[in-house]
């Protein structure tokens, strides 16, 4: 049995992998500046709060015969805390690190049957879908992705199968350590442009990535970008491909919006690559209730419906409150937006300024940027975006900690208020329906 250290355990992702290794069998261990959060609620291990090198020295004592085996780092670490003394501390005691990523593919992966999902945006969502049909369908899969999935409680699912399912990040190219055998890809458009320098680097990355597919490509092949790199793939491998775009499904689904009818044709497609009963995939995907974060109605305040959405880019933004409007016609819509790290809203700046001024919603608010792993050097600020946006509806509130008062005014009853952006904003929208 190896003992493991995750360093960054709280973290989307790294706490899914934690859990998920401690259930096959690993000795492992965490810290995180707040290592007790929503993702880490399941995890049964050590968990220390701050960095320290006496947490590689053994996960209860300090001889150095109980080191751990293995220190597991989140990938940000390496750029933005290289002097990290736990990072140090691995070195001096020539323990091997490895991304949280490059663990899962190279142990926990290990005799599985991967199904990876990946995407610029819905992969979350597809992982969610795909992982309530294999479950349906008493296949007992494992499963990894960066979102609660309220029917559990947690971001992860320990199954007894062969089958693995999880979300393939590309950031970083995260997602180079999977040899999947069945990938779902759903859409590609520029985003981390902290690490891609273009589109090309965007589509290059994915390429690379289902180049790794063993059997099964599931894609959505109306996407152009998509379509081209399927190309190249398809060159070079003997992989089947299926255009899932091909096959949209009528179904009644619990989740709003067109994009949610995508994602579950997606899945309806792996559902018959795994040679699963039609039926059954339909009463699976009608039934799905939805992610947290994702559309995710969090209570009430003065009469007001008020929902939480993890959207931070332009299409995503777009997509959300088009579907909003669609369900909610006649109702008067509110966003308070956060936009997502200084470098992605200067590069997308102008799709911001053209979705914002489309949007079919009657007010939004957008405060202050959330800088995520970034520093504030002056690329941009969310008062030159709404001056940009130059439309009376959409207005600058600053920092977050200032709104709180304000929305409390703006708020009226019978509005329907979405919090959006992957930073702080979902705590805010939280702390007001509990007042």
């Amino acid at each position: 049995m190896k003992k493991i250290h995750f360093l960054g355990i709280g973290g989307s992702g790294a706490s899914g992998a934690a859990a998920i290794a401690q259930a096959q069998g690993f000795e492992v261990s965490g810290c995180d500046l707040e290592p007790d959060n929503e993702f880490t609620l399941h995890i049964g291990c050590v968990k220390f709060k701050g960095h320290s090198p006496e947490h590689l020295s053994g996960h209860y004592g300090s001889e150095s015969s109980n080191k751990v085996d293995l220190l597991i780092v989140t990938p940000a670490i390496f750029s933005l805390d290289a002097n990290n003394p736990e990072l140090l501390a691995a070195k001096k005691l020539n323990i091997p690190v490895l991304t949280w990523q490059e663990f899962m593919g190279e142990y926990l992966h290990k005799d599985k049957f991967l199904i990876a999902v990946c995407g610029t945006h819905g992969k979350s969502t597809v992982t969610a879908m795909s992982a309530k049909l294999l479950g349906d369908a008493n296949l007992d899969p494992t499963v990894e992705l960066g979102a609660i999935v309220p029917s559990w409680g947690k971001n992860f699912r320990v199954g007894k199968s062969k089958f693995f399912i999880t979300e393939a990040d590309e950031y970083n190219d995260n997602f180079q350590f999977y040899k999947p055998d069945i990938t779902i890809i759903t859409n590609i458009e520029m985003d981390h442009p902290e690490y891609f320098k273009d589109i090309e680097d965007v589509k290059k990355s994915f390429r690379n990535f289902l180049a790794q597919t063993k059997k099964i490509i599931i894609a959505n092949l109306e996407d152009p970008n998509v379509a081209d790199i399927i190309k190249d793939v398809m060159k070079d491998s003997p992989v089947t491909v299926i255009d899932y775009s091909k096959h949209i499904l009528n179904l009644n689904l619990k989740v709003p919006g067109d994009f949610n009818k995508l994602n579950a044709s997606a899945v309806f497609q792996l559902g018959l690559s795994l040679s699963l009963d039609p039926q059954t995939i339909s009463q699976s995907l009608s039934s799905y209730a939805g992610l947290g974060r994702r559309f995710e109605f969090i209570g009430e305040f003065r009469g007001a419906q008020i929902y939480s959405d993890f959207g931070h880019h332009p299409t995503e933004i777009r997509k959300t409150m088009e579907a909003a409007r669609e369900k909610f016609k006649e109702k008067r819509i509110v966003l308070l937006y956060e936009p997502h790290m200084f470098t992605r809203t200067k590069a997308l700046f102008d799709d911001f300024v053209k979705v914002f001024q489309d949007l079919p919603i009657d007010q939004t608010f957008i405060i202050d940027i959330y800088p995520s792993r970034e520093k504030d050097i002056g690329l941009t600020s969310s008062k030159e975006l709404v001056d940009a946006i130059g439309k009376a509806t959409v207005s600058y509130l600053g920092p977050k900690d200032e709104v709180e008062g304000f929305l409390k005014v703006a708020i009226r009853g019978g509005d329907v208020v979405f919090f959006m952006g992957a930073g702080d904003v979902d705590k805010i929208g939280r702390r007001v329906i509990e007042d």
